[in-house]
């Protein structure tokens, strides 16, 4: 709902301020070149000036409080609906877990209600408390000085070249209308398949897989029947066969036809649609599209090989040491992969291409392919950020301290610390949720128009 409410925003900026702004813009250029009448004591310049100027004042007037009554209204919807959707839904898992005795799922569907109740209390107060409109002001100030800075990236890059210069302040909109890099992303939910035989067996590679002692696959926990840890499940999705079926298929090795994905497609789609409604921030507009692919080695299914073997295998990525030109040409495609788990306790993997630098000065080396992948975890309260956190290393940024900011993990090998002292103002009253800020929609920018085709930045993808 969040990322129709920004496309409501968008439809306004593009729609109806930027033919205005245009319009103001040549109105300027009329008035620079009109010849002062000098039996009007140049009067007619002057009247010139001040219609563009009332105009400039009107339009910024109505488009402003249009865009604030817009977003307001539209964000108490949100609120009601995502309010209505999560208490729905964790009603129903928490009957249906009683029912099954899977209380795993009761308690999942306890903690969506208890989360959705105060996270709508929490959005409302916000709302009447004037703290939205506070963080919509905040939002256009930090725009316009990201704006600003993505001029001067453009300037320098196409400095010899006032063509593409234009062609690329146009399809930012950098200057008039919605300010972002359209992107069109893809996202491959992979699965595994019950009845395929090797070349050298009769018998299935799932159950040759589970059956394996030096592999740590198990189809129950990929079907999501047992898990290994309460606290580190995901929400995989078994089509063709029920529990019994598999386990079924298990005892009899083979006989059974289904398959078991990481993650449905809903799951994914909900990801994608909280990546894309925070990667606003940063600059990137995102449209995404979702297929499928089987996954044939052990290797991908639980991820023991590195990113760059994943995204050049299955989410059939360029390598660079092969095809340097195809590796530059995949960067205006962000795509992100989903896996059954990862080999230790991580919940998502990226790949860049180009050398980076930190916010803070560190030093980001790139690699030879560019994707991402990523495994569910619950709950989402939590976890649906992890997609637009590896998007956002696919884009040079690197981790930070503070549960509010998107760009932090967890993980003790980072060494990022979990508070701070803006960490509990934001996410209880001013933004409620992890962000992206400037200094890093700014860095994006700089990774971007540094190492991104012409054609990407002169072209809009959507």
């Amino acid at each position: 709902m969040a990322e129709i409410c920004r496309d409501i925003d968008e439809w306004i900026e593009e729609e109806v301020s930027r033919p205005i702004e245009e319009w103001e813009e040549r109105q300027e250029e009329r008035c620079r070149e009109e010849e002062c009448n000098w039996w009007t004591l140049c009067l007619n310049k002057l009247f010139c000036w001040l219609v563009t100027v009332v105009v400039k004042v009107v339009r910024w007037a109505l488009v402003t409080v249009g865009r604030w009554v817009t977003r307001t209204v539209c964000t108490v919807i949100a609120i009601v609906v995502d309010l209505v959707v999560a208490v729905l839904t964790g009603l129903w898992d928490v009957v249906a877990g009683i029912f099954t005795w899977d209380w795993e799922r009761v308690w999942d569907g306890l903690v969506s209600i208890v989360g959705g109740v105060i996270v709508a209390v929490l959005g409302l107060l916000r709302v009447v408390f004037l703290v939205d409109t506070v963080d919509f002001v905040r939002e256009e100030i930090q725009e316009s000085q990201l704006r600003d800075h993505v001029r001067g990236l453009l300037a320098r890059r196409f400095a010899r070249d006032p063509e593409a210069l234009a062609a690329a302040r146009r399809a930012t909109g950098v200057d008039h209308g919605a300010f972002g890099l359209r992107l069109q992303g893809r996202a491959t939910r992979t699965f595994v398949r019950s009845d395929r035989i090797g070349p050298d067996s009769g018998v299935p590679e799932l159950v040759r897989w589970h059956e394996d002692p030096s592999l740590d696959i198990d189809v129950r926990v990929l079907a999501g029947y047992d898990s290994e840890d309460f606290w580190k499940r995901g929400r995989p999705q078994v089509v063709g066969a029920d529990e019994g079926q598999v386990d079924a298929y298990l005892r009899d090795r083979g006989g059974r036809s289904f398959r078991i994905y990481p993650m449905s497609e809903s799951t994914l789609r909900h990801k994608l649609s909280v990546c894309a409604e925070r990667s606003r921030e940063l600059g990137l507009i995102y449209r995404f599209t979702v297929d499928e692919r089987e996954v044939t080695d052990p290797a991908y299914v639980v991820l023991t090989a590195g990113q760059d073997d994943y995204d050049i295998d299955v989410l059939g990525r360029v390598n660079e040491r092969v095809d340097p030109v195809g590796a530059r040409q995949d960067l205006p495609t962000p795509h992100a992969g989903t896996v059954f788990a990862y080999e230790g306790s991580l919940i998502g993997l990226s790949a860049h291409l180009d050398d980076a630098t930190g916010v803070d000065g560190t030093p980001f080396p790139g690699s030879f392919t560019s994707g991402v992948s990523v495994r569910d975890r619950v709950p989402d309260l939590i976890y649906e950020y992890v997609l637009a956190h590896e998007l956002g290393h696919y884009f040079g940024l690197t981790h930070v301290d503070g549960y509010h900011r998107i760009m932090y993990t967890a993980n003790p090998a980072a060494g990022t610390k979990a508070i701070r002292w803006w960490t509990l103002p934001s996410l209880l009253v001013l933004e409620q949720q992890p962000k992206f800020v400037l200094d890093e929609a700014k860095a994006v920018w700089d990774y971007v128009v540094a190492g991104f085709p012409t054609e990407a930045l002169t072209t809009r993808a959507h």
